[in-house]
């Protein structure tokens, strides 16, 4: 119960908690429209507004500082990236569960095992004692120790193919980390000639 009120204190706050928000695709650059007179049209943001045409070099200049088709091309790569991993993912998931399906089997023959260990122990405290139930427990703990054996061997093969799967596509996962850091970074560098271009389109123009 004492989560709570923390985490409210930080929404709150305005501090939001550490959950890592998949960044966004780049939006297009803004477009320019020539107009008779002084005035110029300006597109950004999905809006419009009228600029002073002795903004419009400047405006070029962040454009082209802003550099729309490298943060693309970033972040196609980062969603390739995404792809690669998902899959990894899913041979990561599968082996895992290969493991805990192999586990459950041998936790279940173990427990087989023991409780006809414990019959037989049972039957052999008896003062009179079945024979043929003898043999026939006896039979079932020799059956089942085998299977148990033959489980252990699946589950220690299913671990080792865990480990493996795990190391061979470490990389897959490596690779999206750095792209979505490339990416994130190159999409910083982009925003900032667009904020400059959003402070021009609303401090000196007239939104239409």
């Amino acid at each position: 119960m004492k989560a709570l009120p923390a985490l409210l204190c930080l929404l709150l706050l305005g501090v939001a908690p550490a959950w890592a928000a998949e960044p966004d695709a780049p939006q297009t650059l803004p477009i320019l429209y020539d107009q008779p007179g002084d005035r110029y049209i300006l597109r950004i943001d999905n809006r419009r507004y009228l600029v002073p045409y002795v903004t419009k070099e400047n405006v070029a200049r962040l454009m082209a500082a802003a550099n729309y088709p490298r943060t693309k091309l970033r972040f196609d790569e980062y969603k390739r990236s995404l792809e690669d991993k998902a899959k990894a993912e899913a041979l990561v998931n599968r082996a895992q569960q290969n493991v805990t399906r192999e586990s459950d089997r041998v936790h279940r023959l173990q427990r087989s095992l023991e409780a006809l260990r414990a019959q037989l122990a049972l039957l052999r405290s008896q003062p009179n004692i079945d024979v043929r139930e003898l043999q026939f427990l006896q039979e079932q703990i020799r059956n089942t120790s085998a299977s148990l054996a033959s489980a252990e061997d699946m589950e220690a093969k299913a671990q080792a193919n865990l480990e493996k799967t795990k190391s061979t596509t470490e990389s897959a996962f490596a690779r999206a980390d750095k792209a979505r850091e490339d990416y994130v970074t190159a999409l910083n560098d982009y925003e900032k000639p667009l904020a400059e271009i959003r402070a021009i389109a609303l401090t000196t123009g007239t939104a239409l």
